[in-house]
Protein backbone atom coordinates (compact mmCIF):
# COMPACT_ATOMS: atom_id res chain seq x y z
CA UNK A 1 0.00 0.00 0.00
CA UNK A 2 2.91 2.38 0.76
CA UNK A 3 4.37 1.79 -2.70
CA UNK A 4 0.96 2.39 -4.28
CA UNK A 5 0.50 5.62 -2.34
CA UNK A 6 3.89 6.90 -3.48
CA UNK A 7 3.07 5.99 -7.08
CA UNK A 8 -0.21 7.91 -6.96
CA UNK A 9 1.49 10.90 -5.36
CA UNK A 10 4.14 10.93 -8.06
CA UNK A 11 1.52 10.78 -10.81
CA UNK A 12 -0.52 13.64 -9.35
CA UNK A 13 2.57 15.76 -8.81
CA UNK A 14 3.67 15.18 -12.39
CA UNK A 15 0.21 15.99 -13.83
CA UNK A 16 0.66 19.78 -13.74
CA UNK A 17 3.94 19.41 -15.67
CA UNK A 18 2.43 17.08 -18.27
CA UNK A 19 -0.57 19.36 -18.70
CA UNK A 20 1.29 22.59 -19.35
CA UNK A 21 0.34 22.49 -23.01
CA UNK A 22 -3.07 23.59 -21.80
CA UNK A 23 -2.90 26.05 -18.96
CA UNK A 24 -6.47 26.51 -17.71
CA UNK A 25 -5.90 30.22 -18.28
CA UNK A 26 -4.36 29.54 -21.69
CA UNK A 27 -6.89 31.31 -23.90
CA UNK A 28 -5.55 33.76 -26.45
CA UNK A 29 -4.37 36.90 -24.69
CA UNK A 30 -6.44 39.13 -26.98
CA UNK A 31 -9.66 37.39 -25.95
CA UNK A 32 -9.13 36.93 -22.19
CA UNK A 33 -6.56 39.51 -21.11
CA UNK A 34 -7.72 39.71 -17.47
CA UNK A 35 -6.81 36.03 -17.00
CA UNK A 36 -3.20 37.02 -17.64
CA UNK A 37 -3.17 40.45 -15.96
CA UNK A 38 -5.84 41.66 -13.50
CA UNK A 39 -5.03 45.27 -14.40
CA UNK A 40 -6.87 44.66 -17.70
CA UNK A 41 -10.16 43.93 -15.91
CA UNK A 42 -12.95 46.15 -17.20
CA UNK A 43 -10.89 47.66 -20.00
CA UNK A 44 -13.37 47.11 -22.83
CA UNK A 45 -15.30 50.35 -22.27
CA UNK A 46 -18.62 48.66 -21.63
CA UNK A 47 -20.60 46.39 -19.38
CA UNK A 48 -20.18 42.95 -20.90
CA UNK A 49 -20.74 39.26 -20.38
CA UNK A 50 -18.75 36.63 -22.26
CA UNK A 51 -18.39 32.90 -22.54
CA UNK A 52 -15.53 30.97 -24.13
CA UNK A 53 -14.64 27.31 -24.64
CA UNK A 54 -11.52 25.55 -25.87
CA UNK A 55 -10.47 21.91 -26.26
CA UNK A 56 -7.25 20.07 -26.94
CA UNK A 57 -5.97 16.52 -27.32
CA UNK A 58 -9.35 15.11 -28.36
CA UNK A 59 -7.95 11.95 -29.96
CA UNK A 60 -9.20 8.42 -30.71
CA UNK A 61 -12.22 8.72 -28.46
CA UNK A 62 -10.10 9.42 -25.39
CA UNK A 63 -10.82 12.16 -22.91
CA UNK A 64 -8.92 15.29 -23.86
CA UNK A 65 -8.47 18.66 -22.26
CA UNK A 66 -11.40 21.08 -22.06
CA UNK A 67 -11.69 24.55 -20.59
CA UNK A 68 -14.63 26.92 -20.27
CA UNK A 69 -14.81 30.41 -18.80
CA UNK A 70 -17.74 32.71 -18.01
CA UNK A 71 -16.79 36.34 -17.46
CA UNK A 72 -18.65 39.48 -16.42
CA UNK A 73 -16.94 42.84 -16.45
CA UNK A 74 -17.89 46.47 -16.15
CA UNK A 75 -16.11 49.67 -17.08
CA UNK A 76 -17.06 52.46 -14.66
CA UNK A 77 -16.70 55.83 -16.44
CA UNK A 78 -17.79 57.59 -13.23
CA UNK A 79 -14.97 56.11 -11.15
CA UNK A 80 -11.27 55.31 -11.27
CA UNK A 81 -12.19 51.64 -10.67
CA UNK A 82 -13.16 48.86 -13.10
CA UNK A 83 -13.83 45.22 -12.23
CA UNK A 84 -14.53 41.74 -13.55
CA UNK A 85 -15.65 38.38 -12.16
CA UNK A 86 -14.82 35.12 -13.95
CA UNK A 87 -15.75 31.49 -13.34
CA UNK A 88 -13.47 28.87 -14.91
CA UNK A 89 -13.91 25.13 -15.40
CA UNK A 90 -11.10 22.88 -16.64
CA UNK A 91 -11.10 19.09 -17.22
CA UNK A 92 -8.07 17.01 -18.15
CA UNK A 93 -7.35 13.40 -19.05
CA UNK A 94 -8.88 9.99 -18.42
CA UNK A 95 -9.15 10.62 -14.68
CA UNK A 96 -11.23 13.71 -15.45
CA UNK A 97 -9.02 15.92 -13.30
CA UNK A 98 -11.36 18.88 -12.90
CA UNK A 99 -10.64 22.39 -11.63
CA UNK A 100 -13.22 24.96 -10.59
CA UNK A 101 -12.13 28.55 -9.99
CA UNK A 102 -13.86 31.83 -9.16
CA UNK A 103 -11.79 34.96 -9.74
CA UNK A 104 -12.85 38.54 -8.96
CA UNK A 105 -10.50 41.23 -10.32
CA UNK A 106 -10.35 44.97 -9.65
CA UNK A 107 -8.31 47.59 -11.52
CA UNK A 108 -7.57 51.24 -10.71
CA UNK A 109 -6.73 53.91 -13.29
CA UNK A 110 -4.13 56.62 -12.61
CA UNK A 111 -3.61 59.30 -15.34
CA UNK A 112 0.07 60.20 -15.76
CA UNK A 113 0.06 62.49 -18.81
CA UNK A 114 -2.99 64.36 -20.08
CA UNK A 115 -2.67 66.92 -22.85
CA UNK A 116 -4.00 67.66 -26.30
CA UNK A 117 -1.68 65.24 -28.10
CA UNK A 118 -1.00 62.43 -25.67
CA UNK A 119 -2.74 60.47 -22.93
CA UNK A 120 -0.68 58.13 -20.74
CA UNK A 121 -2.28 56.17 -17.91
CA UNK A 122 -1.18 53.59 -15.36
CA UNK A 123 -3.62 50.80 -14.50
CA UNK A 124 -3.01 48.74 -11.36
CA UNK A 125 -4.97 45.58 -10.67
CA UNK A 126 -5.41 42.77 -8.23
CA UNK A 127 -7.24 39.46 -8.33
CA UNK A 128 -8.26 36.76 -5.86
CA UNK A 129 -8.70 33.32 -7.38
CA UNK A 130 -10.32 30.64 -5.22
CA UNK A 131 -10.74 27.09 -6.47
CA UNK A 132 -10.76 23.38 -5.83
CA UNK A 133 -10.09 20.17 -7.77
CA UNK A 134 -11.48 16.67 -8.03
CA UNK A 135 -10.42 13.41 -9.70
CA UNK A 136 -12.65 10.49 -10.71
CA UNK A 137 -10.44 7.69 -9.37
CA UNK A 138 -12.88 5.05 -10.65
CA UNK A 139 -11.68 5.81 -14.18
CA UNK A 140 -8.05 5.11 -13.30
CA UNK A 141 -6.20 1.78 -13.13
CA UNK A 142 -3.74 1.24 -10.27
CA UNK A 143 -0.77 -1.11 -10.17
CA UNK A 144 -2.32 -3.44 -7.58
CA UNK A 145 -5.24 -4.14 -9.94
CA UNK A 146 -3.05 -5.74 -12.60
CA UNK A 147 -2.26 -9.43 -13.05
CA UNK A 148 0.90 -10.15 -15.06
CA UNK A 149 -1.04 -12.51 -17.35
CA UNK A 150 -4.73 -11.59 -17.19
CA UNK A 151 -4.48 -7.83 -16.85
CA UNK A 152 -6.91 -5.73 -14.83
CA UNK A 153 -8.76 -8.28 -12.69
CA UNK A 154 -8.17 -7.24 -9.06
CA UNK A 155 -9.86 -4.57 -6.95
CA UNK A 156 -7.59 -1.79 -5.73
CA UNK A 157 -6.76 -1.20 -2.09
CA UNK A 158 -6.54 2.54 -2.69
CA UNK A 159 -9.19 4.55 -0.83
CA UNK A 160 -9.88 7.97 -2.42
CA UNK A 161 -9.47 10.76 0.13
CA UNK A 162 -12.13 13.34 0.92
CA UNK A 163 -14.61 12.12 -1.68
CA UNK A 164 -12.11 12.83 -4.49
CA UNK A 165 -12.06 16.55 -3.63
CA UNK A 166 -9.06 18.71 -2.82
CA UNK A 167 -8.94 21.46 -0.24
CA UNK A 168 -9.81 24.82 -1.69
CA UNK A 169 -6.80 26.80 -2.86
CA UNK A 170 -6.01 30.48 -3.09
CA UNK A 171 -4.13 32.04 -6.01
CA UNK A 172 -3.89 35.84 -5.82
CA UNK A 173 -2.50 37.98 -8.62
CA UNK A 174 -1.24 41.54 -8.96
CA UNK A 175 -0.47 43.44 -12.14
CA UNK A 176 0.05 46.77 -13.83
CA UNK A 177 -0.32 48.18 -17.34
CA UNK A 178 0.94 51.44 -18.82
CA UNK A 179 -1.49 52.63 -21.53
CA UNK A 180 -0.47 55.24 -24.09
CA UNK A 181 -2.41 57.01 -26.83
CA UNK A 182 0.10 59.07 -28.81
CA UNK A 183 -0.77 61.69 -31.43
CA UNK A 184 -4.42 61.22 -30.56
CA UNK A 185 -5.49 64.17 -32.72
CA UNK A 186 -3.84 62.73 -35.81
CA UNK A 187 -4.89 60.04 -38.26
CA UNK A 188 -1.75 58.04 -37.45
CA UNK A 189 -2.45 57.78 -33.72
CA UNK A 190 -0.52 55.01 -31.95
CA UNK A 191 -1.86 52.99 -29.02
CA UNK A 192 0.72 51.19 -26.85
CA UNK A 193 0.16 48.95 -23.82
CA UNK A 194 2.97 47.54 -21.67
CA UNK A 195 2.11 45.34 -18.72
CA UNK A 196 3.38 42.81 -16.20
CA UNK A 197 1.78 40.62 -13.53
CA UNK A 198 2.52 38.02 -10.85
CA UNK A 199 0.22 35.08 -10.16
CA UNK A 200 0.42 32.92 -7.03
CA UNK A 201 1.86 36.02 -5.41
CA UNK A 202 0.86 35.07 -1.86
CA UNK A 203 -0.47 32.04 0.00
CA UNK A 204 -1.93 31.06 3.35
CA UNK A 205 0.55 28.20 3.69
CA UNK A 206 -0.65 24.78 4.81
CA UNK A 207 -3.97 26.02 6.11
CA UNK A 208 -6.41 23.22 6.88
CA UNK A 209 -9.19 24.71 4.78
CA UNK A 210 -7.49 27.02 2.28
CA UNK A 211 -4.26 25.60 0.92
CA UNK A 212 -1.63 27.33 -1.17
CA UNK A 213 -1.26 24.39 -3.56
CA UNK A 214 -3.46 22.10 -5.61
CA UNK A 215 -3.62 18.51 -4.40
CA UNK A 216 -6.53 16.07 -4.22
CA UNK A 217 -4.44 14.00 -1.78
CA UNK A 218 -3.91 16.96 0.53
CA UNK A 219 -0.14 17.10 0.00
CA UNK A 220 0.00 20.92 -0.11
CA UNK A 221 2.59 21.17 -2.90
CA UNK A 222 3.70 24.78 -3.01
CA UNK A 223 2.75 26.63 -6.19
CA UNK A 224 5.57 28.77 -7.44
CA UNK A 225 4.85 32.31 -8.64
CA UNK A 226 4.19 32.84 -12.34
CA UNK A 227 5.45 36.00 -14.01
CA UNK A 228 3.80 37.46 -17.12
CA UNK A 229 4.73 40.43 -19.27
CA UNK A 230 3.19 41.73 -22.48
CA UNK A 231 3.62 44.44 -25.07
CA UNK A 232 0.98 45.25 -27.64
CA UNK A 233 0.31 48.25 -29.80
CA UNK A 234 -2.00 49.39 -32.57
CA UNK A 235 -0.98 51.24 -35.71
CA UNK A 236 -3.37 52.99 -38.09
CA UNK A 237 -1.81 52.99 -41.59
CA UNK A 238 -4.87 54.47 -43.29
CA UNK A 239 -8.38 55.84 -42.80
CA UNK A 240 -11.13 57.18 -45.07
CA UNK A 241 -14.89 57.78 -44.91
CA UNK A 242 -14.98 57.08 -41.15
CA UNK A 243 -13.39 53.67 -41.69
CA UNK A 244 -9.84 52.70 -40.83
CA UNK A 245 -7.35 49.86 -41.11
CA UNK A 246 -5.37 48.84 -38.05
CA UNK A 247 -2.43 46.56 -37.34
CA UNK A 248 -1.98 45.14 -33.82
CA UNK A 249 1.27 43.28 -33.00
CA UNK A 250 1.53 41.47 -29.65
CA UNK A 251 4.18 39.65 -27.65
CA UNK A 252 3.45 37.87 -24.36
CA UNK A 253 6.06 36.21 -22.13
CA UNK A 254 5.39 33.94 -19.14
CA UNK A 255 7.75 32.11 -16.79
CA UNK A 256 7.04 29.60 -14.04
CA UNK A 257 10.02 27.66 -12.72
CA UNK A 258 11.71 25.90 -15.66
CA UNK A 259 8.96 26.66 -18.17
CA UNK A 260 9.14 29.67 -20.47
CA UNK A 261 6.18 30.45 -22.71
CA UNK A 262 6.02 33.04 -25.48
CA UNK A 263 2.99 34.06 -27.54
CA UNK A 264 3.59 36.50 -30.38
CA UNK A 265 1.81 37.51 -33.54
CA UNK A 266 -0.24 40.17 -35.25
CA UNK A 267 -3.82 40.78 -36.31
CA UNK A 268 -5.32 43.09 -38.90
CA UNK A 269 -8.64 44.88 -38.62
CA UNK A 270 -11.14 46.84 -40.67
CA UNK A 271 -12.51 49.54 -38.36
CA UNK A 272 -13.77 47.69 -35.32
CA UNK A 273 -15.97 45.17 -37.11
CA UNK A 274 -13.62 42.44 -38.37
CA UNK A 275 -10.17 41.23 -37.36
CA UNK A 276 -8.03 38.31 -38.52
CA UNK A 277 -4.62 37.29 -37.26
CA UNK A 278 -2.05 34.64 -36.48
CA UNK A 279 -0.09 33.86 -33.32
CA UNK A 280 2.86 31.61 -32.59
CA UNK A 281 3.13 29.78 -29.25
CA UNK A 282 6.50 28.52 -28.04
CA UNK A 283 7.40 26.64 -24.87
CA UNK A 284 10.97 26.22 -23.70
CA UNK A 285 12.34 24.19 -20.80
CA UNK A 286 15.56 25.13 -19.05
CA UNK A 287 16.83 21.54 -19.40
CA UNK A 288 16.44 21.60 -23.22
CA UNK A 289 13.67 19.01 -23.46
CA UNK A 290 11.66 18.83 -26.69
CA UNK A 291 8.81 21.34 -26.53
CA UNK A 292 5.37 21.26 -28.10
CA UNK A 293 4.88 24.49 -30.07
CA UNK A 294 1.80 25.50 -32.00
CA UNK A 295 0.32 28.19 -34.25
CA UNK A 296 -3.09 29.85 -33.94
CA UNK A 297 -5.20 31.41 -36.69
CA UNK A 298 -7.92 33.60 -35.23
CA UNK A 299 -10.80 35.78 -36.34
CA UNK A 300 -13.06 38.27 -34.56
CA UNK A 301 -16.39 39.47 -35.96
CA UNK A 302 -18.08 42.33 -34.08
CA UNK A 303 -21.49 43.30 -35.53
CA UNK A 304 -24.19 45.54 -34.10
CA UNK A 305 -27.40 43.76 -33.14
CA UNK A 306 -29.93 46.39 -32.21
CA UNK A 307 -28.22 48.75 -29.77
CA UNK A 308 -25.86 46.09 -28.48
CA UNK A 309 -22.56 44.97 -29.91
CA UNK A 310 -21.60 41.30 -30.10
CA UNK A 311 -18.14 39.74 -30.38
CA UNK A 312 -17.81 36.37 -32.10
CA UNK A 313 -14.33 34.89 -32.09
CA UNK A 314 -12.94 31.61 -33.33
CA UNK A 315 -9.40 30.24 -33.11
CA UNK A 316 -7.95 27.17 -34.81
CA UNK A 317 -4.54 25.98 -33.61
CA UNK A 318 -2.27 23.18 -34.75
CA UNK A 319 0.98 21.72 -33.46
CA UNK A 320 4.16 22.34 -35.39
CA UNK A 321 6.66 20.52 -33.16
CA UNK A 322 6.76 18.04 -30.29
CA UNK A 323 3.41 16.19 -30.35
CA UNK A 324 2.81 17.11 -33.99
CA UNK A 325 0.53 14.63 -35.84
CA UNK A 326 -0.18 12.80 -32.58
CA UNK A 327 -3.05 14.89 -31.27
CA UNK A 328 -6.01 16.74 -32.72
CA UNK A 329 -5.93 20.51 -33.29
CA UNK A 330 -6.90 22.97 -30.59
CA UNK A 331 -10.05 25.01 -31.13
CA UNK A 332 -11.37 27.98 -29.21
CA UNK A 333 -14.72 29.72 -29.62
CA UNK A 334 -16.19 32.66 -27.76
CA UNK A 335 -19.13 35.02 -27.56
CA UNK A 336 -19.23 38.41 -25.84
CA UNK A 337 -22.09 40.89 -25.59
CA UNK A 338 -21.50 44.57 -24.80
CA UNK A 339 -24.12 46.75 -23.13
CA UNK A 340 -24.37 50.55 -23.34
CA UNK A 341 -24.61 51.32 -19.64
CA UNK A 342 -22.86 51.13 -16.30
CA UNK A 343 -25.15 49.68 -13.60
CA UNK A 344 -22.78 50.59 -10.75
CA UNK A 345 -22.53 54.23 -11.89
CA UNK A 346 -26.31 54.37 -12.16
CA UNK A 347 -26.65 52.96 -8.63
CA UNK A 348 -24.27 55.66 -7.40
CA UNK A 349 -26.51 58.28 -9.02
CA UNK A 350 -23.77 59.49 -11.35
CA UNK A 351 -25.00 58.15 -14.68
CA UNK A 352 -22.69 57.35 -17.57
CA UNK A 353 -19.99 59.97 -18.07
CA UNK A 354 -18.97 58.49 -21.41
CA UNK A 355 -21.30 58.91 -24.37
CA UNK A 356 -22.23 55.34 -25.30
CA UNK A 357 -23.46 56.44 -28.71
CA UNK A 358 -21.97 55.72 -32.13
CA UNK A 359 -19.91 58.91 -32.51
CA UNK A 360 -16.96 58.92 -30.11
CA UNK A 361 -14.33 61.64 -30.20
CA UNK A 362 -11.61 59.24 -31.33
CA UNK A 363 -12.23 56.31 -33.64
CA UNK A 364 -9.32 54.30 -32.25
CA UNK A 365 -9.81 54.56 -28.49
CA UNK A 366 -12.14 56.24 -26.04
CA UNK A 367 -11.08 58.41 -23.12
CA UNK A 368 -13.48 59.08 -20.26
CA UNK A 369 -13.75 62.88 -19.86
CA UNK A 370 -14.24 62.59 -16.08
CA UNK A 371 -11.53 60.13 -15.08
CA UNK A 372 -9.35 60.12 -18.23
CA UNK A 373 -9.56 56.34 -18.50
CA UNK A 374 -8.45 54.78 -21.77
CA UNK A 375 -10.85 52.18 -23.16
CA UNK A 376 -10.92 50.11 -26.29
CA UNK A 377 -13.46 51.78 -28.57
CA UNK A 378 -15.88 48.87 -28.99
CA UNK A 379 -18.71 51.23 -30.00
CA UNK A 380 -17.15 52.71 -33.13
CA UNK A 381 -19.43 52.12 -36.11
Amino acid sequence: MGHLQKTIQAILLICPLVGISQDPAGFLFRQQGALYNPALAGGSGSQSISIAYRNEWQNNGKAGYQTGVLNYEESLPCSVIDYSISALWDQEGEGLLSSYELSPNVSVNLPLVNNRNHQINLRLGGGLSFGWQRVDFSKLVFSDQLHPKYGNIFPTSFIPPDENLSNSYFQPAIGGVVQMVLNQQEMNAVIINVGASFHNAYGFGQNKNVGYGKSVLGLFPEQTPKFSAHLDFELIPGAAFNQFISIRPLILFEQQQALHYIQYGVDFGISNALRIGGYMHQQNFSDARVSTNWFSATTLFRPYIGKSRIDFHFTYSFNISGLRNAVSPLMEIGLKKHFRNSPVCRMMGKGDDVDYGNKPVCRYSRISPAKKKIYENVWYK
